[in-house]
């Protein structure tokens, strides 16, 4: 055990304050553990201006510290701008040399870069950390956005890492070079308590004005989700309610996203397919207690991502006992016995009768009981392990 631990410098493509995952969970609680850790999503980037975080942003960048760790808040000064390399190039190079010097903050320490994507590789090679962790929370290799950048940085954080984890097995095979016996399963977890303690509080109003069956949906309404198979079940079955709760993005001009915005847009025609919105993530648990079941309904392609993902909302979902219904994702199969696992639309509307009717695959008990097996404290005990062994040597 080091007696000074090394400081963290985390890098995830997402604000600390969207919806709470992997990046954010881990983070957190290590901070809890007095882990000294810096989170930053990068600078801010031209093409972002007039978006909310430009709006918010301050001419000078900033840290803050919350939820045990500090929060990178870049400002508009020095923006990426992909389009220019010569000055995108500059603009990332600062970042990194600012986030060295946010670093110091914690004192004279080693330090630990932990990448969450292949993006921020650069990082590696500017701030020269002692160790570097690389966490995969989704394949990225075979999403639509990949790049022969983005490859050659991932064959060389795979290369340099001296820790490597995954959020499911599908992840590690998928990795370059030595990346598939390198690879540690450190599969997603849940904070089941705020579910559980949710039972018997008041519905949230907005909700309360939707009849049951309520079939709810959290997370973001993407190209990921199966809006041919939800249009085809509430079109069928017109008095069951669905309710997606969070923001929407389907508005990228790749075909996929132009097929699900026109998707998206017939099932919102439907009077019985419901949008609230995002919500805080202590609004959530309400929400997903008063639904009457619950779904990860994300269309599955043997050729796609989507099968290898461990979706997070899984256990917070069978944290509050309700039925579950999702899509059959290699990760979610090992849970059949309290989750039902539809592969075509008559097979979804099969399971979200018996989930309405019977109460669906499992007992409240069993659910929670494997959500209550599964948290992210859990999750991190095993992180600290390997990273106490990483730094052994």
């Amino acid at each position: 055990m080091h007696h000074t631990r090394p400081s963290i410098l985390a890098l995830a493509p997402h604000g600390w304050n969207d919806r709470w995952l992997s990046r954010q969970q881990l983070m957190t609680r290590l901070g809890q553990r007095q882990w000294p850790v810096l989170y930053s999503y990068g600078p801010l980037s031209v093409w972002q201006r007039g978006s909310q975080e430009w709006q918010a942003a301050h001419l000078l960048s900033n840290t803050a510290a919350q939820d045990h760790v500090l929060v990178d808040q870049p400002g508009r000064l020095f923006p990426r701008w992909p389009s220019h390399p010569l000055w995108d190039r500059f603009a990332e190079k600062q970042h990194a040399l600012r986030m060295g010097r946010a670093l110091d903050s914690f004192g004279e320490r080693e330090r630990i870069l932990f990448l969450f994507h292949p993006r921020y590789w650069p990082y590696v090679e500017i701030l020269k950390p002692r160790w570097v962790v690389y966490h995969i929370y989704d394949v990225f290799s075979i999403m639509d956005n990949w790049s022969a950048q983005m490859d050659h940085y991932q064959a060389q954080l795979v290369q340099r890492a001296d820790l490597i984890t995954t959020s499911s097995p599908g992840m590690a095979e998928n990795l370059p070079g030595s990346g598939p016996q390198k690879g540690r399963v450190l599969n997603n977890g849940a904070n089941p308590h705020p579910f559980v303690a949710a039972e018997g509080c008041v519905c949230p109003a907005d909700l309360a004005q939707i009849p049951s069956p309520r079939i709810g949906y959290i997370g973001t309404v993407n190209s990921k989700l199966d809006l041919e198979m939800v249009h085809h079940v509430a079109t069928l079955q017109s008095h069951w309610h669905w309710v997606f709760i969070g923001p929407v993005m389907v508005d990228a001009q790749d075909a996929r996203s132009q097929e699900a915005k026109a998707l998206w847009q017939k099932c919102l025609a439907l009077p019985n397919v419901h949008l609230l919105g995002a919500k805080g993530r202590d609004e959530v648990p309400a929400y997903v207690q008063h639904m009457d079941v619950n779904t990860i309904c994300y269309r599955i392609r043997p050729d796609d991502w989507v099968i290898h993902g461990y979706p997070v909302k899984l256990h917070e979902y069978l944290a509050t006992g309700k039925p579950v219904v999702a899509a059959a994702q290699n990760a979610v199969k090992q849970f059949d016995h309290v989750v039902s696992i539809p592969e075509s639309p008559e097979q979804w509307v099969d399971a979200l009768k018996a989930a309405i009717t019977t109460g669906g695959v499992g007992t409240p008990e069993a659910r929670r009981q494997v959500a209550l097996s599964n948290t992210w404290d859990q999750r991190t005990d095993t992180l600290e392990l390997w990273l106490e062994e990483m730094m052994r040597g």
